[in-house]
Parts: C-alpha cells; sequence; structure tokens
C-alpha cells in the first residue's frame, strides 16, 4: 500500500527538519512541510490526498481552517498549553517533545476511526467517495453503489496520489497473488467501473489508462 501523507504544519525549524526523515525512516508515512500560512491552499490543492495534518501548537487556531481545507481530514495537535482543552477540530494531541512511537500509534488510532467514518469522503470528478460505505454521490444527489472490489481499486490509485500503477501492483494489491487471478480479472471490474462513473467510458476522464497501468484523473 502506498506511504499514507501528512502535513506537518509549523514553523519550528528544529521540528520541520527533525520529524519528516524521522517518519520515513521505518513508518508508512510520510510528510510534506508548510507554514500555517502555506497549509490550507497546500490541503486543498491535494484534494483529499492528504490523511492527516500534523498542527504545532503554537498554531493551534488554524486547526478549523486546515480541517476545513483538508476536506474534514484529522487534524492532530503537536503539544499543547497546559491545562488548554483540545479544539473540537482536532482529533488527537501529542505532546512535546515529540516521541516518534506515541505519533505513530496516535497517527493509526486517529486514521481508523476516521476511516470507519461517513466522513471519511474522498473527492473524486463530480463525486464524493466514500470507500466505507462503496459509495460514490454526486452534487445533484445521485449514489452508484460499489463492490467491494471496485471501491478497493479507487482506494489504491487513490493513496497512489496520480502515480500511474502497474497492472501487477494492482492486481496483487486488490486480490492478493493468486494463479487463479490475471490480469482478465482487472480489465474487467476497470471496464464495468468506467460504465457506472464516467460520463463516456470510451474516453475516460477519471479512471484513466496510463503507462501500462491505471491512475485517477478528473
Amino acid at each position: 500500500m502506498p506511504g499514507r501523507k501528512l502535513l506537518l504544519v509549523t514553523s519550528d525549524a528544529a521540528l520541520a527538519a527533525l520529524l519528516p526523515p524521522q517518519l520515513a525512516q521505518g513508518t508508512e508515512f510520510r510528510a510534506d512541510i508548510a507554514t500555517p500560512e502555506e497549509a490550507g491552499p497546500k490541503l486543498a490543492e491535494a484534494a483529499g490526498r492528504i490523511d492527516a495534518t500534523l498542527l504545532d501548537a503554537s498554531a493551534a487556531e488554524w486547526a478549523a481552517g486546515l480541517r476545513e481545507a483538508g476536506a474534514g481530514r484529522p487534524v492532530i495537535l503537536l503539544g499543547q498549553a497546559a491545562g488548554a482543552p483540545p479544539s473540537p477540530d482536532v482529533a488527537g494531541v501529542v505532546p512535546k517533545p515529540v516521541r516518534l512511537a506515541e505519533l505513530v500509534s496516535r497517527l493509526h488510532a486517529v486514521l481508523a476511526t476516521f476511516d470507519a467514518s461517513a466522513d471519511a469522503a474522498i473527492p473524486l470528478g463530480p463525486y464524493a467517495f466514500h470507500p466505507v460505505g462503496k459509495l460514490l454521490r454526486s452534487e445533484g444527489g445521485k449514489r452508484i453503489r460499489l463492490t467491494e472490489k471496485e471501491a478497493a481499486i479507487l482506494l489504491y490509485l487513490h493513496r497512489a496520489g496520480g502515480r500511474a500503477v502497474p497492472r501487477a501492483e494492482l492486481l496483487g494489491e486488490v486480490w492478493g497473488y493468486s494463479d487463479a487471478v490475471t490480469t482478465h480479472t482487472l480489465e474487467t471490474h476497470i471496464y464495468r467501473l468506467r460504465r457506472k462513473i464516467e460520463a463516456d467510458p470510451h474516453e475516460a476522464q477519471l479512471l484513466v489508462t496510463d503507462e501500462g497501468g491505471y491512475r485517477l484523473g478528473g
């Protein structure tokens, strides 16, 4: 599974220099860095591909705006003033100095809760994709039901962050490695999925064939 993406929002140069390399060594999390002023546009541009925001407590007043810019995805506060209750826009608090094991444990717990919630919607062209409910909703109220494999394909491609995923990789991650599963199985599911979600399945804009594999467009 592609690594889960974080945005570290801080003006603390030491934290910005130390924490992302620590996460990159031995965890599935990768963190980009932004100042509080830069973070909102970065989250909005990412269109739901950043799984959580790590917000330095010195900028805690930005929590509500960053949660909204991140399409409702969790905000975890790093450090907190003594006696200050956490904001309702904060999904968790990790004290400073940040201990990597504690942060990773909290990320796992927060993301597991979020992924299982009705709020876990991913923007996909004209739709909001709800992986848990295996459902696509349009702004006009149209609902498209997905099979388990169709939802898994879309979720894996989403987490690939725009990268074209080779067919063999997608087969292995969604179906597991089995002699009984062939690329024809994947292509059949892609064909059916395009018929559900594309305005013109013959001119795919959302589920694109690229570089010997597939990626999400739109």
